[in-house]
């Protein structure tokens, strides 16, 4: 057995004694007081060193031992630090003072070990004899705690005899495994379990703990992302940076406050397929640890379907949401589905102008159970004839709407009608862009149609249109007629025209000046759009037009495509001598857009017949984000109607003494529903020429409609050890009965087929092994019951990295109900002294002892010495003393007498 060290004996005092092989021989120092009595002529000093060497000599000859107590049997114990991410540094720099102290507190044939865990464990030393650590290695996968593991690496490590003891240094917050399970496997192996926790520093300590994303969002659309941040410490600055497939995507800096941070960061995805989002947290002046990132999987879907249900051949609300990227199926009312499963593919239903005659028996039914079972989104939007319609009060829409079905009133006065007509340039010079070098050939013209039509169908069938389409001469495609005799036609020939010809526009504008002149419309107007060129150089001619079209109070806006200057004065001489308006437009793309806002502005001001209804913004909501109240437009009509209880409402009308809804909304079982009480068609058609009209019903639309449809799937590829895991979340209602199949398409031309397994209800799951990190097109095979096959193909991330649990940094407080069921369930403590550990065995039958004879001869040998130089200074001084002194001479005075 090896020879306890003076570490052990300062942590055992008790253990240590003097042991006498001999003690008969100790009977002849009982005679040493006898030297103080006897003493010689060297004094008391000399009698204590005589009498001293004397005792010394006889403690030798007795056979004097220093003697040490040890431990009967031998222990084996196991130290298991915990250094995840949940212990901090004041901790870990505990955890190893504490273990040290073991370390010293046990015998020197006991046998210690010591391995670290979080996610994963390290072995630091073997078992071996008790020594100190120098240092306590971190682990690779610190933002996980698996105690479990680390108990199993623990049990690997006892002797096969002695006492053993696991000695576990942590917080017990464990997020992988359950190690309470192991207590009773612990108990049959005779291993005891003492558990010491680490104490919290009081340094301040930042921390991203957690990473909120939706699993899936639209394509294009803005997906919010909301990092949970918490300052341990004072007000300080910080750089938040969000990563999309390791990638920068943004960069914040934010201003974090003391205690729990909310950090909003919207961003925009495009590229559809799964990706891997990771938010790193930079603090100026504090390094932290790996508690300053966190990553999160999402899936980027295609674009957001919609069902609009309308009985108009042409929604301005359709063509709203086209341009703002949304896929929108048209359908009359009487089409509109009778069961659910058909509206599962879409992930909101719209209603426009709907009446209750005009729609299916039990079709409302099957809308109510897609919002309120299925998450579905729902807008209902109309004037007084669909919010009047009683017949709807008795159907399931009286319990969908949070607002309430009232009678008809009084409609205000309608505006007169306006006489319109569109002049179009449709020559060669419209067909290239030289001068426009962000347009391709073609897209002047194309971008003119486009508008031309989006100002047909802003105008009621009571408007009058006429359109002429111009090159050397003018081709007229409609007289001037009401839009109800001719919208068809014109939708269909606008389409249909082709850059040819040279330029003349002069007598298309004199066919339109007669015609709106022989009209009795008061409001006339006239838009032209040219690239500006033209082959007549007559100008007085274009003079006398324009004193005819400004004694006949026709307006005339001219819309000059291009950036170069031919004619420019004549155009803005033609708009500002009749009243119009001249816009110079080099990106043909703003077509449409100027356009609607001419033709709202050519309607001018409504008749003192007309009451307007001025919107304003009720409480906050993200889904009137970036529109201003003061430029919301006024309403020409609204329904009248109530909100209910529970109902939020986003934009009202201020009337005496009540607030009458105009959009409100509200949460219907898993769904969202919304009410707007005005016509998109009718009622708000100053809406159309409103910037922000497609705006408004795109965030409208995204707000009500739910994330995920039957057909779309979640996709997420974790790491976890080193092993890469994919994970499939269906939202079909009918996956219970799917079998899907995953076929990665790996960089080298081979395919993987790998079997998803149902984890949890709509989640599969399967192992990826030897897969390397990368970005790969990945086919997701569905079969159904009936033995449908459906593929669906996706590009997923695949990363290099293990995924940091976010668990680990949900409790602050240590897990002391699951420490306390390990140790008493074990027969150990909690919270004991580096002492406490090493004891419990019985002692004595080992005994460590060491001869002091090579101590007390030297000892007694030097005490004889200094007594024989005692007594020989002492005579010394003496024989001088006694010593006759010499006479001395006589004085000088006496010897002359």
């Amino acid at each position: 057995m090896e020879n306890p060290g003076l570490s052990y004996v300062l942590a055992h005092p008790t253990s240590v004694g003097m042991a006498i092989v001999h003690p008969v021989v100790l009977i002849p120092a009982l005679a040493a007081p006898f030297f103080f009595f006897w003493r010689s002529r060297a004094g008391r000093r000399a009698a204590a060193l005589r009498s001293s060497a004397f005792v010394a000599l006889a403690l030798a000859l007795a056979g004097l031992r220093f003697a040490i107590l040890l431990p009967a049997d031998r222990l084996t114990l196991v130290a298991a630090v915990d250094v995840s991410e949940s212990i901090d540094r004041t901790g870990r720099e505990w955890a190893k003072r504490y273990v040290n102290e073991v370390a010293a507190a046990l015998a020197p044939g006991d046998e210690l070990a010591v391995l670290t865990f979080a996610g994963d464990t390290n072995i630091v030393r073997p078992p071996g004899p008790p020594a100190a650590l120098e240092n306590l290695p971190e682990s690779a996968a610190g933002g996980a705690t698996d105690l479990r593991r680390a108990i199993d690496s623990a049990m690997a490590l006892f002797a096969g005899d002695g006492h053993r003891r696991l000695l576990l240094v942590t917080d017990g917050n464990e997020t992988r495994g359950h190690s309470a399970r192991d207590i009773l496997r612990l108990r049959e192996a005779g291993i005891r379990v003492d558990v010491a926790v680490p104490p919290h520093g009081d340094a301040p300590d930042v921390r991203l703990q957690k990473l909120i994303a939706a699993p899936i969002v639209a394509e294009e659309s803005v997906a919010p992302l909301r990092a949970v941040v918490r300052n341990g410490g004072k007000v300080r600055p910080a750089v938040l940076t969000v990563y999309l497939d390791g990638e920068v995507l943004d960069s914040t800096a934010v201003e974090l406050q003391p205690g729990l941070n909310l950090l909003d960061a919207p961003i925009r995805l495009i590229a559809p397929g799964s990706h891997r989002l990771r938010a790193s947290l930079e603090v100026a002046g504090d390094p932290g640890r790996g508690s300053r990132w966190r990553e999160v999987g999402i899936t980027v879907r295609g674009k957001t379907r919609t069902l609009l249900v309308t009985a108009r051949a042409q929604s301005p609300v359709a063509l709203a949401l086209k341009h703002r990227g949304v896929h929108v199926d048209v359908s009359a009312p009487e089409q509109l589905p009778r069961i659910v499963d058909a509206l599962l593919a879409y992930n909101g239903v719209v209603f426009e102008d709907v009446t209750a005659g005009s729609l299916p028996p039990g079709s409302l039914a099957s809308i109510e159970h897609y919002v309120r079972e299925f998450g579905g989104g729902f807008v209902l939007a109309g004037g007084a004839l669909t919010y009047g319609d009683q017949r709807l009060a008795d159907t399931p829409l009286k319990r969908l709407l949070p607002v309430t079905l009232e009678p008809h009133r009084p409609r205000p006065g309608m505006r007169e009608p306006l006489a319109l007509f569109i002049v179009i340039d449709r020559s060669n010079s419209m067909g290239y862009n030289s001068t426009i070098p962000t347009l391709r050939d073609g897209e002047k013209l194309r971008y003119a149609k486009e508008a031309a039509l989006a100002v047909i169908r802003q105008l009621k069938d009571e408007d009058l249109l006429g359109v002429i389409a111009f090159d050397s001469q003018p081709h007229e495609l409609s007289p001037l007629k009401p839009l109800h005799q001719n919208r068809s036609v014109l939708e269909s020939l606008i389409p249909q025209l082709i850059e040819s010809g040279g330029t003349d526009f002069y007598d298309a504008l004199v066919s339109a000046r007669q015609q709106l002149a022989a009209s009795r419309v008061k409001r006339r107007h006239i838009v032209l759009l040219t690239d500006g060129d033209t082959n007549r150089s007559a100008l007085d001619e274009y003079r006398a037009l324009i004193g005819d079209l400004a004694a006949a109070k026709i307006s005339l806006t001219t819309i000059r495509v291009g950036d170069n200057t031919v004619n420019l004065r004549l155009l803005q001489e033609l708009s500002e001598r009749t009243g119009g308006a001249f816009h110079y437009v080099r990106n043909a793309q703003m077509l449409p857009d100027l356009m609607l806002r001419d033709a709202t502005r050519a309607l001018g001001s409504p008749s003192r017949r007309r009451e307007q209804f001025y919107p304003r913004t009720g409480s906050p909501n993200q889904l009137l984000q970036g529109i201003d109240e003061q430029n919301v437009p006024p309403l020409a009509d609204y329904a009248y109607a109530k909100p209910k209880d529970g109902a939020e409402v986003l934009l009202y009308v201020s009337r005496p003494e009540r607030r009458d809804p105009i959009l409100a909304v509200w949460q219907y079982g898993l769904g969202r529903v919304a009410a707007y009480t005005a016509s998109p068609s009718d009622d708000a058609e100053q809406w159309m020429g409103w910037p922000e009209f497609g705006k408004f019903w795109s965030q409208l639309l995204r707000w009500t409609a739910r994330e995920q449809t039957a057909t779309d799937y979640a996709i997420d590829v974790r790491r976890q050890d080193g092993a890469a895991e994919l994970t499939v979340r269906t939202f079909n209602p009918a996956a219970d009965h799917l079998v899907l199949l995953a076929r990665l398409h790996l960089g080298d031309g081979t395919t993987r087929d790998v079997s998803l397994v149902p984890r949890e209800p709509r989640r599969f799951t399967a192992p990826l092994p030897d897969v390397p990190a990368g970005r790969y097109p990945l086919t997701i095979i569905r079969r159904g019951d009936q033995q449908t096959v459906s593929e669906h193909r996706e590009l997923v991330t695949v990363p290099a990295e293990d995924t940091e649990p976010q668990e680990e940094q949900r409790r602050s407080e240590p897990n002391l109900s699951l420490l306390i069921q390990l140790t008493e369930q074990t027969g150990g403590t909690l919270n004991p002294s580096a002492r406490a550990i090493a004891e419990g065995r019985r002692l004595g039958n080992k005994r460590v002892s060491y001869r002091l004879d090579d101590l007390l001869l030297p000892f007694a040998m030097v005490l004889f010495l200094a007594d024989i130089a005692v007594r020989r200074l002492r005579w010394e001084a003496r024989a001088s003393v006694g010593r006759p002194s010499e006479p001395l001479p006589p004085p000088a005075a006496s010897v002359q007498r």
